[in-house]
């Protein structure tokens, strides 16, 4: 099983965080891994967007949270990462070293400098679906049917929300949104 940290910028997407759980919870193929800095990172960006929500949206989201980690780590060793371009990552990287992640999940990939000086390997949540998709893909495609049954349930209910795969491309999954289209042709049955 592959042990993953997870960035800030992957809980930002809505679209993101309910894929990584869902295949999380099917697959059994990895653990979830972050820290409270995280977390409060993830909800200042969320409150930034959402200025007017009521906290029970937060709290909300914070309960999904802890329950689909497998680990908020409350404590790590901390220390100067020279390889970091961005040196606001360097929480996340130390928490990710001190976990002993395998994959670090993130959307910025660059900010952690060379690839092969890092302990652990970079991936984007495009890539890292993908890569869940690679060996499980009868999870990914029952997890897109699960998927696809609640965006239409709100679609019914009269929300405007555009399709799963467009959902994935807007939250930066184009090979993976691909993936998803491919698998809803196939549930809808031949034509």
């Amino acid at each position: 099983m592959h042990h993953v940290f997870v960035d800030s910028n992957v809980l930002g997407s809505r679209t993101l965080y309910d894929w990584l759980f869902l295949l999380r919870s099917q697959s059994k193929m990895f653990s979830l891994s972050a820290t409270p800095d995280v977390l409060d990172e993830t909800h200042r960006v969320w409150r930034r967007k959402h200025p007017s929500a009521g906290g029970e949206l937060r709290r909300n989201r914070e309960k999904v949270f802890r329950e689909n980690f497998d680990e908020i780590l409350e404590d790590w060793t901390g220390g100067e990462a020279s390889n970091l371009r961005d040196k606001d990552d360097q929480h996340v990287h130390n928490a990710a070293v001190y976990s002993q992640a395998d994959i670090l999940l993130t959307m910025n990939s660059k900010d952690f400098g060379e690839p092969d000086l890092l302990p652990y390997d970079l991936y984007t949540p495009d890539e890292f679906f993908c890569l869940v998709e690679s060996s499980h893909l009868f999870v990914v495609r029952e997890v897109t049917r699960t998927q696809n049954t609640y965006w239409q349930s709100r679609r019914a209910k009269g929300d405007s929300v555009t399709s799963l795969a467009e959902a994935l491309e807007k939250a930066g999954c184009p090979k993976f949104a691909a993936i998803v289209a491919e698998h809803l042709r196939v549930l809808s049955g031949p034509i």
